[in-house]
Parts: structure tokens; C-alpha cells; sequence
């Protein structure tokens, strides 16, 4: 049966996207957590993700699992903010020695000696990356990634890269910092960081008030995406061996099977990936996971009515990762929406047509 008609997404799931937070230390205009680059928005629940629960899903959860890649993002929150991070690091080690981890973050806080003890956890793994968010130099940077400081991000860094931390650069370019990109590049060789990414903001236009502040921002165009790899990382072999794959009936086939023919309308599913958030919940995907809480600001429209109760039925404190991915809501539900395009958010930001 071609997988245009089934999902299995208990059989298909080989990376994790975890939001281990939902602190912050910056206004970003463009996030979610907070009103107009200001104050938190107060619907959103200020929490950590539960150590005990990192530890069942490292241990027990994935123990047959081959994960081939951990994502550490911040949909609700900095990773960095989490106070375990480091022993979570070290346990998601100890458990899966052969995944990839990648981590996002603002890079402005802590200090120069946890990131180099973050980077001797990091590279102990076959290959990992930290993203830092720079978006213009000390006098642009804090105009969009507010609150955070440009001079703490550097000197944490340099610190990361010291300790042989796998650093890359990621510059969001505005109309304001545009001008800045050749001057961001030279600044990415002097830190000896290992890429930098330019790119096109996802909000295209934001009202920033707070306080006594009021600005707009304005999306750029003018210079092109690019993506340069400024140092080589030497990176051992990341193919399954058949003891990491989890032995359920035929994933390992299905793993190995990449025909265009066994693929669904889902790049997430297609790429055996699925998010968790900070409380918690598992869902399909970062952008089905901003549905995870109930904040005025969101449009349940681009969803559907199941998804309050799939946060309670989906979350990891009640039942296990391989029960909640064989789910019929998982398997069924949401195969006949990504089949039939019938959620907005689908077609919106991955283009899924019925």
C-alpha cells in the first residue's frame, strides 16, 4: 500500500525537535510569547521541561530508537534557559551516543564557563551545532533581538569555540541591518565559527511597542539567502546499524526506503521528525505545536477542534512516545487532514494541496 494513504508515525519517527523551555530573556518582535516585542503575554505558562520526564524519554522511550538527530528549538522559550541543560546534554549522551544535536539560541546569557562545559558535552557526539542569533552589529542587533546583548554573545561565543563548540551564525537580515552583511560575514572567519546563514525574516512587518518604545521593522529582500561554510567539520559515519533502528515488524525496510512513491504530502513525516514542547505534548510538527496551549492570540480555525484534547491525550506525562505515534489521532486523523489539506497551517507554511 503506498504511503500516500497511511501514516505510521511510530515506525517513521528517527529525529526529535524538543522546546525545553518557555523562558526567554529576549522581546524578539516577531514571537509569539510575547505582545508586540514587550511584555510576556500572561496566557503563556512559564515552565521547564520536567528532568524526569528528559530522562524516561532518554532511557526508556527511545531505548530501541534510533535517533538520528536532536533538536533543542525555541518556539516558546530559549533552550539555554533551561537550568539542566548541561546534565540533560550529558544524559541524552549517555543514552543515544550517536545523535546529532542541534541547539538555537540568542546566545545572551550565562556565562563564558557554561558554554564551554556545554561544548565538552557537545562534542563528545559524532558531530553536533550551536545556532547563535546575530542580526547586525552592537548598534543594529538589539533592534529586532531585543533585550539581549550583542558584546554577552560574542565573549559567549568565543568561549564555545574555544572548547571546540560547533558554532553557527545565523543573521536575520531587516531593512535596518541589511547594510551589514559583509561586515557579519567577516565577523563570523575572526570568531571562527563553523558556518553562517543568511536569511529572510518569517514576519515580513512588526509594530515593536513597549513602554515608552515604538518602532517599526521591516523585512529585507535585497540581499539574497545565503549559506556559507567557513570550517570544515570532520564527522564519523551517521548510517543505522540495524541494533539502533527500533525493531518494530519492518522499520528498518521503511527507513531505507526513500522512493518518492512511499512519501506523504508531510515534509515532517517524510523526514521522521516530530516536536515536543515544552509541557511535555508530542505534535506533528513546530508549526502544529504553536497550538499547544490556549492563548487568545491564536487562530484554532487553522487547525481543527480535536487539538485541545490532544493536548491532553497526547502528552508524554500520561502515556509513552510508542503509544501516543500509533495513536489514531497520530495515524488516522491526521492522515485524512494531510491528505485532503483540510488544516490551514498545512497549507500555509508547507504548501500541502489537496
Amino acid at each position: 500500500m503506498s504511503k500516500l494513504n497511511v501514516m505510521q508515525w511510530h515506525k517513521q519517527v528517527t529525529s526529535l525537535q524538543i522546546d525545553i523551555s518557555s523562558h526567554c530573556n529576549a522581546r524578539c518582535g516577531a514571537c509569539i510569547r510575547n505582545n508586540d516585542g514587550g511584555e510576556t503575554d500572561a496566557d503563556l505558562p512559564l515552565d521547564h521541561f520536567d528532568l524526569n520526564l528528559w530522562k524516561r524519554i532518554a532511557n526508556k522511550d527511545t531505548k530501541k530508537y534510533w535517533i538520528r538527530k536532536l533538536t533543542l528549538n525555541g518556539n516558546w522559550g530559549d533552550p539555554m534557559m533551561h537550568p539542566h541543560l548541561i546534565e540533560m546534554m550529558q544524559i541524552w549522551y549517555e543514552a543515544h551516543p550517536m545523535s546529532i544535536p542541534a541547539i538555537s539560541t540568542n546566545g545572551s546569557m550565562r556565562g563564558p564557563k557554561f558554554w564551554y562545559d556545554l561544548a565538552s558535552i557537545m562534542r563528545k557526539f559524532p558531530n553536533h551545532k550551536v545556532d547563535f542569533s546575530i542580526d547586525g552589529l552592537e548598534d543594529t542587533h538589539s533592534i529586532y533581538r531585543r533585550k539581549t546583548d550583542f558584546n554577552k554573545i560574542i565573549e559567549n561565543i568565543k568561549s564555545f569555540v574555544k572548547a571546540d563548540g560547533h558554532a553557527v551564525i545565523k543573521f536575520t537580515m531587516f531593512k535596518h541591518n541589511e547594510h551589514q552583511h559583509e561586515q557579519i560575514k567577516e565577523l563570523a572567519k575572526e570568531l571562527g565559527v563553523n558556518g553562517l546563514d543568511i536569511r529572510e525574516s518569517h514576519s515580513k512587518h512588526m509594530q515593536i511597542k513597549d513602554k515608552d518604545e515604538e518602532y517599526e521593522i521591516v523585512a529585507s529582500k535585497d540581499i539574497p539567502e545565503s549559506r556559507y561554510v567557513l570550517r570544515d567539520d570532520p564527522i564519523r559515519s551517521l548510517s543505522p546499524s540495524t541494533h539502533q533502528i527500533l525493531t518494530i515488524n519492518d522499520m528498518y525496510d521503511d527507513y531505507m526506503d526513500n522512493s518518492d512513491e512511499h512519501k506523504t504530502k508531510c515534509p515532517w513525516y517524510n523526514a521522521g521528525e516530530v516536536q515536543i514542547d515544552p509541557w511535555g505534548t508530542i505534535w506533528p510538527c513546530c508549526h502544529v505545536s504553536m497550538f499547544g496551549i490556549k492563548m487568545k492570540k491564536t487562530d484554532m480555525s487553522e487547525v481543527d477542534d480535536t487539538v485541545p484534547q490532544a493536548r491532553i491525550d497526547n502528552n508524554l506525562k500520561h502515556s509513552s512516545l510508542y503509544d501516543i505515534l500509533s495513536s489514531d489521532w497520530y495515524n488516522e486523523h491526521l492522515k485524512l487532514k494531510v491528505k485532503n489539506a483540510k488544516w490551514q497551517i498545512c497549507r500555509q507554511n508547507c504548501g500541502v494541496q489537496a
